[in-house]
């Protein structure tokens, strides 16, 4: 076993624990940052109002993390409101953001596709979005662990399903993914309690891509979209999270969606995740102030269909 320590402002250490724990080497550990539905528009008339429009304290809480020691920091989609042109991003993301630039990967939200082909959104993140022909893409952040980014406005990607790009891409890549662990991310939820909690819209979008991550042997799925934080307990071996608290406000949380284990809607914040190679995560709720008010420990357990 092991243990990692959280320390000031989220900062994370990794001591072997147990009997024989001076035998056995530590395993290595890669920090990951996520949230969405991040930035006002810069002609929001909720700009400066109490409560609201906190990007700029969720962007000074990931530049502490990452100058702690973070990896890597993926935005889940809604970076930018209302329609994510590169001109709002200019104004409003990018001074909250900018330092973290280097160590950020995007993915599309619905607001990024108000503006035709979601030009703002791929003009403004460049490679870190992908491409617009191919926003689906992968990486390593540490052994053991894969990380796949999907695009849930299926409308606009040519499909969501098995047989559409995005799906064929995804399931020949998880029909060879020797990694143990794998955290997929997309924008829309399958499950909620917030104010899209049953929504038809989002829940076709998602659902064929949880399908084929389910298949594949994805251990975690984290969305946005729902202005709430929200975790839930393993279904079919794979562990949700709703994280789309980055500053732009608080949606109501109406409901308690089968197997939700934690909802916050009165925080602004993002999820960390502590990916470690020897097939376990740990995962925080960091607030805008730097507390920790959900944490936990797991194991990955999915395995792919045969």
């Amino acid at each position: 076993m092991f243990a990692i320590l959280w320390g000031a402002g989220g900062a994370t250490t990794v001591q072997a624990t147990g009997p024989d724990s001076a035998a056995r080497p530590d395993p290595k550990v890669s920090r990951l940052i996520a949230v969405g539905d991040i930035a006002c528009d810069p002609n929001s008339p909720n700009i400066g109002t109490s409560g609201l429009c906190q990007h700029g304290r969720v962007g000074a809480l990931v530049k502490k993390m990452v100058r702690r020691g973070a990896d890597n920091f993926v935005t889940l989609g809604d970076a930018q409101y209302e329609s994510g042109t590169y001109g709002a991003f200019m104004a409003e993301f990018d001074p909250a953001f900018r330092a973290v630039r280097p160590v950020t990967s995007a993915v599309a939200g619905n607001h990024e596709y108000n503006t035709k082909d979601a030009s703002g959104h791929f003009r403004y993140w460049g490679k870190r979005a992908g491409t617009r022909k191919h926003p689906w893409r992968t990486f390593t952040p540490v052994a053991g662990w894969r990380v796949v980014l999907l695009d849930s406005n299926c409308e606009y990607v040519g499909g969501c399903g098995p047989k559409s790009r995005q799906g064929k891409w995804l399931r020949h890549l998880l029909a060879n993914n020797t990694r143990r662990c794998t955290v997929a991310m997309w924008h829309h939820p399958l499950q909620t309690s917030g104010e899209y909690a049953g929504n038809a819209d989002s829940q076709s979008r998602a659902l064929p891509l949880w399908k084929m991550v389910n298949a594949g042997g994805v251990d975690l799925v984290l969305n946005g979209h729902d202005h709430i934080y929200e975790r839930f307990a393993k279904r079919s071996d794979i562990q949700q999270f709703v994280v789309g608290t980055g500053g732009k406000s608080h949606y109501d949380i109406t409901t308690k969606a089968p197997g939700s284990k934690k909802r916050i809607n009165d925080r602004y914040g993002v999820l960390s995740l502590v990916l470690a190679s020897n097939g376990t995560y740990r995962h925080a709720f960091v607030t805008a102030s730097g507390q920790v008010v959900d944490r936990g420990q797991t194991r990955c357990t999915n395995r792919r269909s045969r």
